[in-house]
């Protein structure tokens, strides 16, 4: 598959901004288009909470003010938007472009932000998000890790999740977190078109999976790339912080992984080994349910 369009949640924060750094790496690696998407929160949200005995002129101005606020937020952000674009030599536009090259394009709907993102990222190659701030015990239980969430588990695409003050370097070193789930399968799948340009890759696995990891360099042969396999250590430590290490060793700047999970839906994202890496990762980290 080949990846040709790139969706970047773009909310005006800071973190937002700059994970179109790293949507522009892609689209230059790929020749590929970057979607900003961003939400207007419907001003209904902003009065939901508030009494229906309330006089109805003050919910049409505190309606009003809503919708202000939700405008000239949306305009700063875009206004960020461009400038980066500018900054950067990003050509904007709406049309596929016939020479290959990366372009960008602002999109902006009103609506639930994980439902405007779910449905857009449903048409996305590979979608790019900043990962949340909140520590990982709050992290399932905030907006920013239920959007999250919602994302990963309905869209079926691949995320690639940018942890704060991520160096913003082209992915050169991976490595795959395979533990034979149809999860860590459908990550190497969906990451095919970006290991053929990888100066390394190195499939993380545990001691029992050794021997069968050979059928996974064998496959990946087929493919014309050249792998090795690092065991994952065992001796006290769990999955995540085993993972992080065999990164580390590697020099790894993107991490692959399914969800590692013992499967039920809503625990998959935020449950042991995935929601450990969210909050402790410093790379990049490809994940796909």
């Amino acid at each position: 598959m080949a990846i040709r369009t790139v969706l970047v949640p773009v909310d005006g924060s800071p973190e937002s901004i700059e994970t179109l750094d790293f949507a522009l790496l892609v689209a230059i690696r790929f020749g590929a288009h970057i979607e900003a998407v961003h939400v207007v929160h419907s001003s209904l949200e902003a009065i939901s909470h508030m009494s229906d005995r309330m006089p109805a002129s003050l919910r049409a101005t505190v309606s009003g003010q809503a919708k202000k606020d939700a405008r000239e937020h949306a305009d700063a952000a875009k206004e960020k938007f461009e400038a980066f674009c500018q900054s950067h030599g990003v050509v904007l536009s709406s049309e596929p472009r016939l020479d290959g090259g990366a372009s960008a394009e602002w999109i902006e709907e009103a609506g639930e932000v994980a439902d405007v993102l779910v449905r857009r990222g449903r048409l996305s190659d590979v979608i790019i998000v900043a990962r949340p701030a909140q520590h990982k015990a709050t992290l399932r239980r905030s907006p920013a890790g239920e959007t999250l969430e919602a994302i990963m588990l309905g869209t079926g695409r691949p995320l690639l999740i940018i942890p704060p003050n991520c160096p913003k370097t082209p992915a050169k070193h991976v490595v795959i977190g395979w533990n034979e789930s149809q999860e860590s399968a459908r990550a190497l799948s969906l990451a095919m078109p970006w290991l053929p340009q990888m100066d390394s890759v190195t499939l993380a696995v545990s001691k029992k999976r050794e021997v069968r990891s050979r059928d996974v360099l064998d496959y990946l042969a087929w493919h014309g790339i050249n792998a090795q396999v690092s065991l994952l250590d065992g001796k006290g430590k769990n999955v995540a912080d085993s993972l992080l290490n065999v990164c580390k060793e590697a020099s790894a700047n993107i991490l692959i992984i399914g969800g590692f999970s013992h499967s039920r839906a809503r625990q998959l994202l935020f449950g042991g080994v995935t929601r450990h890496l969210l909050s402790e990762s410093t790379i990049p980290t490809f994940m796909v349910h």
